[in-house]
Formats: structure tokens, sequence, C-alpha cells
């Protein structure tokens, strides 16, 4: 009687805690809602509670001891006076201010108390669980025979990790999902990678069963070999029998078992079944009877027996629990949430090296961000770490009876070591894997072994398998394959071009670089450089689009690897490394990664010079590369005094390479805004190639025609540009028309020609032409190359001058961001973007936005091109305006006089003299400079110059010059009137040749890639005689001559009112 009612008192006290450790998780859940910070022992009182709870829930009613009826009682008290302590000193939602204040004022003082609670209770979890794991192992069940039974489960902390309720659910799933078929065993396999916690989840829905189904037997077995699965069933008769009955040998252990399960349900977890190759008779092992099997493996294969639960991966949620968990950190603190974030991703959120970064993180007690910091330098030492409850264990000898703890890179190891098949053996599938771990973890593709085993002679050894008389073997190829996938260390799909393509997770590529000496690793860099080079050289005008994003995602990955191992004895670009860097560097070069380019190709320039001198012909051929990468990355000076000092070098030889110097020298120049000296080097460098034979019809010819004539349309020069446009185009057409290089150079031509119809305010006809180039660089080069991004900022251009402004705006947002990410805020282009949309932003009338953006601007062409450069004078053109438009005359004055006295420029002869109200000298001086070179460069009816005409007319009727502000309206009035149009259309029939030269029709019409095997781009001849800026607009003259009416009568009766009749 008095056993019973002790059960009775022991489960009443049961039922308490469990209500009042989830009521004081709500007041604590209530408080931290409306608190900025809950004091660090209550925050760990918080996490505490529910593994409290949940080891309460699974004791049974049954447990009368004296041992743990002690434990709970004072377990009760405790958590009954801490709820009292919390409910007194926590202020609720919507108490008063002083209320909440007095309250903190007292919670002070209470500090201790809470940590001694937090002691106490960490020591009620822990007697608790390890009382709950002995019950585990010794419950007794009594079958229908009457024998006792008990349940057989690994000894292990249950609340030291996490519930993954959303697998658990799923194998729930799995097994329901067999009441609806004839099946002989209901088989479900929790299949993943090693590390993905596989046993620990197998473990949790045991358990599960074990408390929740008191009908259930639940046995765990090591699966390991057929030795271990033996002595496990054998130690399970053992167990039971506990000497009552002799067993012969190991049958007769195994047929007792049986017997016993025969007469109840069971679940039996196969735990380990790794080697379904060394033993296939694992069902023999399954009991008759009314039953369920659980198997964990890592080896595909074992899918076959039953339903599969796939293991990826934690979700985030359940990553960031375990961080939680293991650390003890505050995670809904934003920057603390991030970094766990980052952790998660960089760990591929796999729980068992997840749980070994927590272990390290409160072992070293760092802050989450600072351990992102160190994990590359500390990542052995990390992926190694252990705490002392560590719950990933297994017994590495069948034999063995002790269990050795496991890091994530030890069960790497024993699946690496079931590797081996007919024809690959175990050391080529490492050497496979280890050049893998230095490519980027996905889309490794076959053809890349295929087309280093055919170039290279004598083939290395570890691909001579996948070989037969000189010729590639796919299908063995693939055999390896799948024996990776069968093991889970990669995965494997059909790539792009149908080829065989594995991945890796990250954390496979981390261990297979850290398992190798610092020799070795050096060795297989080297080689994993090899491959690439020889990949990249082999069919390049087979390869896609995507292939070549997925092989500068290896490149990437490989130099990584190669700065990050600190190489130094094989240093990239020396040596038999100089040619692979070449071709690295004009491979990233060509895809529109500058930066990388720019950093290879000066390496290999370091070598040259060393090896060859300054005056070597392979050193000039590097100079020459150099400065591309350094005119593509916006660093115009530092190219300039390269190719400077190379051409210094070679002008006492007139050999080819100082014509080239030459011409790269001329491009350097154009950009530097020395347009008259670029046209002079291109065309001393087309004299040069002339006496060339060989050469007077090369790809070098046509692109330095497309540079020169784009140098002359800065000139002004439109005629001579169309017609050194079109060579370059029949040319490029001539050499091979249908081909991906010679489409590409033709779409450039295109958008050169349309740069000239934009220059004659042909906006219509340009923005088709852009629009189609686009596309066409879209399509071969991808959008985020900047040679395709430069061309949509063209298309934005002509879109915003025919008013489109949302399009316009659109356009240019995104040519600004893909700048920015590929070629730096700071660049050249990603400024003149900036700019654009500035402008357009402007035209819209949001001043104060364009004013911040038009800044940002002029500082960056600042510092990169320097204030006298047309660009930045553009921008101080548009920022004044801008200013002036808000009425801020005299800011406007005061920052064009600063620039100007900076540049030593005087604009004192445009003082108007002491009879003006207000002078302006310095803004009449820079749009007077900026209405000639629009004359020299533009259409008189170009947007940009009827613009600059209209500031310089604001400007002198604002200081009382009418003369002159009316002298600019009429020019004006004249450059946008319709008529004006007519009559040169009239002259042209005549045969009277117009001040800005007409382009022709007939030529023009061809100079497009041919509609069939190109981008279908508009036809050429749509570009004449297209409509102008105010046919388009019919109202657009109306509107701006009733503007400029009431301007003017407006500031004549300011004049009568202000100033002194004569």
């Amino acid at each position: 009687m008095a056993e019973a009612l002790a059960a009775v008192g022991v489960s009443a006290s049961i039922l308490q805690i469990v209500s009042l450790t989830a009521k004081l998780t709500q007041r604590i859940n209530e408080f931290n809602s409306t608190a900025e910070e809950m004091p660090r022992a209550l925050r760990s009182i918080h996490m505490q509670l529910p593994f409290l709870r949940e080891t309460c829930q699974n004791l049974s009613t049954r447990d009368d001891s004296e041992n743990v009826s002690t434990i709970i009682k004072e377990c009760h008290r405790e958590i009954e006076d801490l709820f009292k302590t919390v409910d007194r000193l926590l202020p609720a939602p919507g108490e008063p201010k002083l209320s909440r204040a007095i309250k903190a004022l007292k919670s002070i003082h209470h500090q201790e108390k809470f940590n001694h609670a937090l002691r106490k209770i960490e020591g009620f979890k822990t007697d608790l669980i390890l009382h709950c794991c002995q019950r585990t192992t010794d419950t007794p069940n009594v079958a229908a025979s009457g024998r006792k039974v008990s349940h057989i489960l690994p000894v292990m902390p249950i609340a030291s990790s996490i519930r993954r309720r959303k697998l658990l659910q799923k194998i729930d799933r799995q097994f329901s999902d067999y009441e609806y078929e004839d099946c002989m065993h209901k088989i479900v396999i929790l299949l993943g990678m090693g590390g993905q916690g596989k046993s620990r989840l197998a473990l949790d829905y045991a358990r599960r069963v074990s408390v929740e189904s008191q009908s259930t037997l639940v046995l765990w077995v090591d699966a390991t070999t057929k030795q271990s699965l033996t002595r496990a069933f054998e130690d399970i008769a053992d167990h039971w029998n506990n000497r009552k009955r002799r067993f012969i040998d190991t049958s007769s252990r195994i047929e007792y078992v049986n017997e016993i399960l025969a007469e109840r349900k069971w679940l039996l977890v196969f735990d380990n079944y790794d080697h379904p190759d060394q033993f296939i008779d694992v069902c023999s092992f399954i009991p008759p009877g009314d039953g369920s099997v659980l198997m964990t493996s890592r080896h595909c294969d074992v899918g076959l027996l039953g339903k599969v639960v796939q293991l990826s991966g934690m979700d985030e949620g359940e990553g960031l629990e375990l961080l939680r968990l293991r650390t003890e950190q505050n995670l809904d603190e934003p920057s603390n949430k991030a970094a766990a974030i980052k952790v998660l991703q960089t760990l591929g959120h796999l729980p068992l090296a997840v749980d070994q970064a927590g272990a390290y993180i409160r072992q070293q007690a760092l802050p989450l961000p600072y351990f992102l910091q160190i994990y590359e330098s500390q990542k052995q030492i990390i992926l190694n770490q252990k705490h002392v409850y560590w719950d990933y264990k297994r017994k590495l000898d069948g034999e063995s009876k002790a269990e050795t703890p496991l890091d994530v890179l030890t069960t790497w190891e024993l699946s690496i070591q079931q590797v081996g098949s007919t024809h690959v053996t175990r050391g080529v599938v490492e050497h496979v894997l280890t050049i893998a771990a230095f490519l980027d973890h996905v889309e490794i593709s076959e053809s890349l072994f295929r087309e280093y085993a055919q170039y290279t002679r004598p083939v290395p050894h570890w691909l001579i398998c996948f070989t037969k008389n000189g010729e590639w073997e796919p299908h063995r190829y693939r055999d390896m394959v799948s024996t990776l996938l069968r093991l889970s260390l990669a995965q494997g799909r059909n790539g792009i071009t149908g080829e065989c393509c594995l991945s890796l997770h990250p954390m496979i590529k981390d261990w297979l670089q850290l398992r190798m000496t610092e020799a070795d690793r050096g060795v297989y860099i080297m080689e994993t450089i090899s491959i690439l080079a020889n990949y990249i050289n082999a069919n390049v005008q087979e390869r896609s689009l995507q292939e070549a994003r997925s092989l500068l995602g290896h490149l990437d990955a490989c130099m990584y690897s190669h700065t990050k191992f600190r190489l130094g004895t094989h240093r990239f670009g020396f040596g038999h490394l100089r040619d692979h860097a070449i071709t690295f560097s004009s491979f990233y070069m060509s895809h529109g990664r500058y930066r990388e380019a720019e950093e290879g190709f000066l390496a290999v320039l370091d070598h040259d010079i060393q090896e060859y001198g300054h005056k070597h012909s392979h050193t000039f051929r590097t100079v020459r590369q150099v400065a591309k990468a350094l005119v593509h990355g916006g660093k115009y000076l530092q190219a300039h005094n390269l190719l400077n000092k190379a051409f210094h070098d070679s002008h006492d030889k007139a050999d080819l390479e100082t014509i080239r110097i030459v011409s790269a020298l001329a491009g350097v120049l154009a950009k530097l805004d020395r347009q008259t000296d670029a046209e002079k080097c291109y065309e001393t460098a087309l004299k040069g190639y002339a006496m060339q034979k060989d050469l007077a019809q090369s790809r070098d010819v046509h692109l330095m025609y497309e540079h020169l004539a784009e140098t002359k349309r800065f000139l002004g020069k439109h005629a001579e540009a169309e017609s050194l446009y079109l060579a370059a185009h029949r040319g490029y057409e001539a050499d091979c028309p249908y081909d991906e290089d010679s489409t590409l150079d033709m779409l450039r031509t295109a958008g050169g020609l349309a740069n000239l119809f934009r220059t004659h305010g042909r906006y219509e006809e340009a923005e088709k032409s852009y629009r189609e180039a686009w596309q066409g660089y879209k399509k071969y080069l991808g959008t985020d190359h900047p040679q395709t991004t430069t061309m949509l900022t063209n298309l934005a251009i002509s879109c915003r001058n025919q008013g489109k402004f949302e399009d316009a705006e659109v356009y240019l947002e995104e040519s600004w961001r893909i700048f920015q990410k590929s070629l730096g805020p700071d660049h050249p282009d990603s400024l003149r973007a900036l700019m654009n949309l500035s402008i357009c932003i402007d035209k819209q009338g949001h001043y104060k936005e364009a004013e911040i953006k038009y800044r940002e601007v002029l500082k960056g062409r600042e510092k990169k091109l320097g204030l006298n450069h047309p660009y930045t004078r553009r921008t101080i053109e548009r920022l004044a305006h801008m200013l002036w438009m808000q009425g801020h005359h005299d800011q406007a004055e005061n920052l064009v006089r600063k620039v100007l006295n900076r540049i030593g420029k005087t604009y004192q002869e445009h003082y108007s003299g002491p009879h003006s109200r207000n002078t302006y000298p310095a803004l009449i001086y820079l749009y007077t400079e900026a209405r000639k070179r629009d004359q020299s460069k533009l259409a008189p009816d170009h947007v940009d110059a009827l613009e600059t005409c209209e500031c310089l007319r604001l400007i002198y009727f604002k200081q009382g010059d009418y003369e002159k502000g009316k002298n600019v309206t009429e020019e004006i009035q004249k450059a946008s009137s319709p008529m004006k149009k007519e009559g040169e259309a009239v002259k042209l029939e005549e045969g009277h040749k117009p001040s800005s030269p007409a382009l022709d029709e007939q030529k023009v019409a061809g100079c497009l890639p041919k509609a069939t095997n190109g981008p279908n781009i508009v036809t050429m001849s749509k570009f004449m005689g297209g409509p102008r800026f105010y046919s388009t607009y019919p109202g657009a003259r109306l509107v701006f001559v009733l503007s400029v009416g009431i301007l003017l009568g407006y500031l004549w009766l300011d004049r009568l009112v202000v100033l002194p009749r004569p």
C-alpha cells in the first residue's frame, strides 16, 4: 500500500512539474516580448526548462524508486519557488512604467537567486536523464509467455540534441503507408552522408515509440558488419534470459529472441548498415511477426529494401536551435542570428559539423561573429572538436566492445574505405575526389577529365582505367561516380551537355583538402590547374554560356586554394605555370572578370621581366595584356604609364609588337580624352599594319578601324567615322560571317553606328539597334557581362532622350547594379551608369535625390578621371543646372568657381559689369565652353545641345543680359524647328551636302549580322529619314514656344520694376 501511495505521489509531482515549467516558460516569454534585454541567468533558465519538461514527460508513472522520488520532489519544490519569484519580480505586459521600474530595481538583488536556481535545474535535469537512460534499457515488459523482457536502446543523453520533428513525422508517414501494401516487413531506411545525424534521428524515433507505445518492444542492434549484428542478437538473448536457459550456439540465441518477438509488436533498429556488399542477407536477421524495421545507412543500394527518408542537412530553424543549445548564446540578437546563419551556410547545415562548431565556440567562449573570422585558419581543429558527452559514437571494429567518438572527418574516412569496383581502385577514386576538392563543389563535369586524358601524353596513371586503346570509356567513369553516389560521398546528375556531373558537399571538400600533407596538396593543386587550362584551350567554340560560367566557378575555387595554401614553390605565372596563367587570365578577360585578369597577367609580367628582360617580345606582349585589363578596370593612367614605357623600350624596332603597342596606347589616350593624340596613334599604327602584307586585312586592323571610328566620332568627324565602321564590318563579315566571335564583332560595330545615330538625334532608330544588340550580347555573353551592360546603358540613354523615363530608369538601375557588382562602384562604367540614372531622375523633377547622386558621381569621376575630363565636366554642368533649377543660383555659381579655380581656368571676361543686378561669370564660362563642345560633336537639335543652350539662356536672362538671352533663344528655336529639317531634305534632293553628313542608307543597311545566323537586329535602312524629336511629340514645340514667351514676359516685367530706366 505504501509503495502504491509513493507511486501516486511521484506521478502527481511529475504532472505538477510539467505544468509549472509550462507556466514559467510562458511567463518569461511574456516578459521577453516587452523587455529590451533578458538577464543572462533568466535566459539560461528559459533554455533549460523545455529539456527538463521533456525529461519528466519521458519518465514512467511507475518510477517509484526512492532515488527518483527524492529528485522529483526536490525539483518540484525548486520549480514552485522559482515560479513564485519570477511572477513577483517580472513585470507583466501592460503594467505601468513606474511599477515596471520598481520591479526592475528589485530584480537586481535576486540575480544570485536566479543563478542558484539555474544550477539546481541543470543538476535535476542531469540526474533525471541518467535515470531515464538506465530505465530505457532495463524497463521490464512481460511477454505473453510470462517472460520479462525490456527495451534495448543505447545509453545516450536524450535531451542533449534538438528534435527534428519534420523528419520524425516523415518516418511515421512512411511506416503508415505500409498499411495499404501487402509486404512481409515494414522497412524504412534513413539514408544520407556521414554526419547527417541518421543514428541520432533513429534513436529519437525509437525512444519516442518506447514511451508512447507501451505494447511495442524496441530493440537497437549494430549492423556495421555481420559479426556485429550477430553479437547484438546474442547480447539481447543473454540480457533477457538472465541465465535461466542454456544456449548451445548463436543460432539458439537468435531463435530465443525470435520466439519472444513473435508474441508481440516490435520495432527493430539496424544502425550503420553501410556495407551491403559485405553481407546481403541482412533480412535473414529480421524476426517474424508484427514488427517494423528502421535502418540507417549511407549506401544508396540499401534504399532498395524499403521506403527511404533522405537526410540532406538541417533546415535553418533546426540549425539555429542546435547552435543555441550548444553555444548557449542569445540568437535573438540580430548580429548573433546573422552570424549563426552564416555559420550554418559555411558548414553546409551538416548536423555533426554544426555540433562540433558549437562545442568549439562554447569551450573557447567565442562570439559567433568572431568564429567566422577564425574558421578557415582553425578548420581542422574545429572539425575535430568533441565535448565530454559526445553523442556520435560507433564501433570501428565489429568485434570491439568499446565505442569510439566520431568527428565529421572520421566518419567520411569510414566511407572512403568502402570504395572499390571492377575497373576502379580506391586510389583512383581518391585521386578523382581530391582533384574535385580543389574545384567548385557543383557541376564537376566528366569532360574535364576526358579532355585531360585525351590531350595529355602520356595519359596520367589515374586516368588510364577510364580509357581503352587510348579512347575514353564513359561507362567506366560513370561506374566510379555510381560508387560515390552509393556511399553518399557525392551527388550526381546529367550536366548541361548530357555528360555525367558530380557535386560535393562543401564539408566533403574541406575534408578532402585537409586529409593530405602539405606537399601532396601542392601537387594536387598544380594538377588541377593543368586540367582546367587544358579544358579552356579545348573546344572553345563548342562551349555554351552556362558551361563558361561553371568553368569560371572552377577557376575561382582553384585560384582560391592556390592562394589559401600559399604554394611558394609553385608561384602562379612562373615556370610551367606561365602559360596556364595566360590561359586563365585570358578566359577571365573574355568574361568580364577584369580584376582577376589583371592579377594573372601581372604575375606573368613579373616572370617575363625576370626571365627575358624589358625589351623582349614576350614582355611586350604581356604588357599589352596587362594594359588591356587595366583599361577595362578603369585604371587609365596606370595603363598609359605602362604602355608609354614599353613604347620607349621598343621604338627603335619597327616590328609587329611595336605597332600593337602604339595601337594599345591610342586606346588609352582616347579614354583619357586625348582624342587628337589617339587619332594620330591609330593612323600611325594603321600605316604600320599596311607595311605588313600578311596582316593588312587581319582582325587587328578591323578592330583598329572600329576604335578609330569611335575617336573620330568624338572629334565630330562623323563621315569618316561612318566609313571606318563600315570597313570594320566588312572585314568581320569576310573573316567568318557565321561564328560567335564575328557575330559579336558585328554587334559591336552596329552599336557604334547607333552611337552615330544618337549623335544626330535619331533616338528611335538608335533605340531599336541598341535593343537588338543588347539581346545578342545577352545570348552570347550573358546578362552580367560588362559589354552587355554597356549596351543596356546606351539603350537606356536613347529611351531617356525620347522621354521614356520609366523604362530608362529601370534599365539604368539594372546597369548600375551589375557594374557595381562586377567592376566596383568607382569604375568609370559604373559612374557612367549612375550619372545617366541621375539625369533621368533629375528630368523627372526629383531634384534632391538627383543632387545626392550627382555629387556621388562627381566625387568618383574627380578621383578616377580628374576635373579636366569631359565626363567630369559634364557632371559639373548637370549638377550646377540642377541647383539652378531649385533656385540655388549662388550655390551653383560658387560650385563652378571652385572647380574652375582648381583647374586654373579664368572666367572674368564673362563678368557683365556694374550695371547688372547679379552676375554669374563662372556659370556662363562653363556653359559657353559646353556649347562649343556640343556644336563640334553633336547635331544642333540633339537633346544635350539644346539643354546646354537652355542653361545658358536662363543665366543670361537672370543676370539681365537680355540681348544675349534672346540670341540663344532664337538658336534654340531654329535648332528645334521642323522647318529646318524640311529645308535640309530639299537640299539633299538638290544634291547639296548638309553640315552634319547623313549616313549612307545602302552602306548602313548591311552592317549587321545576317538574320539567319545572328540576332534579329533591325534593318539599318530604317535608320534613314526617321522622325525627329519634335515630330515624335507634335505638341512639344507649341508648349516650348509658349513657355519661352511666358518666361521672357516675366523677365521683362521684372526688369521694368527693378532696373532704373536709362
